[in-house]
């Protein structure tokens, strides 16, 4: 299953698992500490194949790409823009509404989504997420897919915030097994990610 998600401002991902009520009391399935928020502010979930989004009476309001959300449902999209009391601002994800969903069930090999940063193994979802270092080394291989990707390379752009002599080679091969460990939990576990003696790793090609 593809899960739809919003995404705060702050790069914060929640899930949306099912029909979620959205407010500022801990009782709600999305909880936000904003005083301009109602108890219970609005609700979201799935219908009919679609996601839809409504106001549960709140005081200062619903939006959904500047336009104002009442108590009958409206019909949301991958990138909408929710706003909620004028406080809140989250944008809604559905990866099974993007151009590329429909070839997931035939994916083979490692597949990185730069929108959703799921990833994809075999057509198996990696659950739960990587780690951002974990994400961060599959992007750099993924960026060089079939070729060889140093220490050097992984350092630099890894820990980019971190002075290349402050980061231990043990710290760098934990991150690979790690990385390869979690690339490996599928149904039929294959190595996509080699480890080539002295020179370093590199991500394989899916087959064509």
């Amino acid at each position: 299953m593809i899960d739809a998600f919003l995404r705060t401002d702050d790069g914060r991902r929640l899930p949306l698992t099912g029909a979620s009520v959205i407010g500022r009391i801990a009782a709600c399935d999305l909880t936000f500490d904003v005083p301009a928020m109602s108890r219970s502010h609005a609700e979201i979930g799935p219908r009919a194949g679609s996601w839809w989004l409504r106001d549960l009476g709140s005081r200062n309001g619903t939006f959904r790409n500047g336009d104002a959300v009442g108590a009958d449902p409206v019909r949301v999209a991958d990138g909408d823009v929710l706003v909620f009391a004028g406080a809140v601002t989250v944008t809604f994800h559905d990866p099974a509404a993007t151009p590329i969903a429909p070839r997931i069930g035939r994916l083979s090999g490692v597949w990185l989504d730069p929108d959703t940063e799921a990833v994809w193994v075999d057509a198996t979802r990696i659950e739960p997420p990587l780690s951002p270092r974990q994400l961060d080394l599959l992007r750099l291989l993924d960026d060089n897919i079939g070729e060889i990707v140093t220490r050097a390379d992984i350092v630099a752009t890894v820990w980019a915030d971190v002075a290349a002599t402050g980061v231990s080679d043990d710290a760098v091969t934990a991150l690979v097994k790690r990385l390869r460990s979690r690339l490996r939990e599928t149904p039929v576990p294959a190595d996509h990610l080699q480890v080539v003696k002295g020179r370093g790793v590199r991500l394989t090609r899916p087959p064509q």
